[in-house]
């Protein structure tokens, strides 16, 4: 492909962002293609660039805005963007905020990635504010194995049978992956235990993933005394344990019905927070009357 055809097709796909080629570069090995995703607009590249730019002139130039989700697919690539640097390689993803200057270097290696378009207001309507912007993702965080559940079957597949559905399920996987679970807040100034408790489920459902959350860990990083917390979970009618299993539950169901049967069982079921296989499969034929595979099935047929 002419350099000036895939350059044109890049803007035509995710605003003003520009190409910039290698010396004497002519043609493109690659391409620029979209589809829709939960009614979301996905754009996949491939290229052997030196590097795509974002510039304050293309910002100023673009009318939406927009939190790029990158999922690296071949090749890598080197990202500046927010005063960082990170080297995106296959498999790992990366938060990109198009109200930032931003390059994206290939150095004239082939590489292929999709680009998630989220818009921006509505991203981060609901966020926390230690959303990460400006880093990537990769295999050894809690949060790979869903986010590659989700994305699992692949650029094809995702095309042709993820046209219609609901953003706001991809919204709250890419939140939870990109907050940092060990900042704190501190309970103990709450005004009322309904504000303390609604803090102490925050935190639970930023840390979903951490198998290793107890209710000790939990009044640690809020601030408060266990007795105290006890107390606020029993005024609800529930307990930490059973909060805890409920929403790491849920975390699973939603996972199998995203997942499509690309990421196994066990994986999704680590990745929640479980470290029970059997205790799990116990858990889930007792809230949903199914064992996890039927479930599974059932969401596919």
């Amino acid at each position: 492909m002419h350099f000036e055809d895939w350059d044109a097709r890049l803007r035509t796909t995710c605003g003003n962002y520009f190409g910039v080629p290698g010396a004497r570069q002519r043609e493109v090995n690659g391409y620029v293609r979209s589809f829709a995703l939960h009614g979301l607009d996905v754009a996949d590249f491939a290229c052997d660039l030196d590097q795509i730019i974002r510039t304050r002139k293309g910002i100023q130039q673009d009318d939406s805005e927009y939190i790029f989700l990158i999922l690296q697919i071949e090749g890598q690539s080197r990202i500046e963007h927010r005063g960082r640097s990170e080297a995106l390689d296959p498999g790992e993803f990366y938060l990109l905020d198009s109200t930032r200057e931003a390059s994206i270097g290939y150095g004239g290696r082939d590489a292929q990635f999709i680009s998630v378009h989220m818009p921006r207001g509505s991203f981060l309507l609901e966020a926390d504010n230690q959303l990460r912007l400006g880093h990537k993702l990769d295999a050894r965080h809690p949060m790979h194995a869903p986010m590659r559940a989700f994305f699992g079957a692949g650029r094809e597949a995702l095309a042709e049978q993820r046209t219609r559905g609901d953003p706001r399920f991809l919204y709250d996987l890419t939140r939870i992956a990109f907050t940092p679970g060990e900042h704190g807040v501190d309970a103990s100034r709450a005004s009322s235990r309904e504000n303390r408790f609604e803090l102490a489920v925050t935190m639970i459902e930023r840390n979903l993933h951490r198998p290793d959350m107890s209710l000790g860990w939990l009044a640690r990083r809020i601030n408060i005394s266990e007795r105290q917390l006890q107390r606020d979970f029993l005024d609800k009618g529930t307990s930490f344990v059973r909060l805890l299993r409920q929403k790491r539950l849920r975390l699973v169901a939603e996972l199998l019905r995203g997942s499509g049967g690309a990421c196994s069982i066990t994986d999704i079921a680590f990745g929640a927070g479980f470290n029970d296989i059997s205790n799990f499969n116990r858990s889930f034929k007792s809230r949903y009357g199914c064992a996890p595979s039927d479930y599974l099935r059932a969401q596919r047929n």
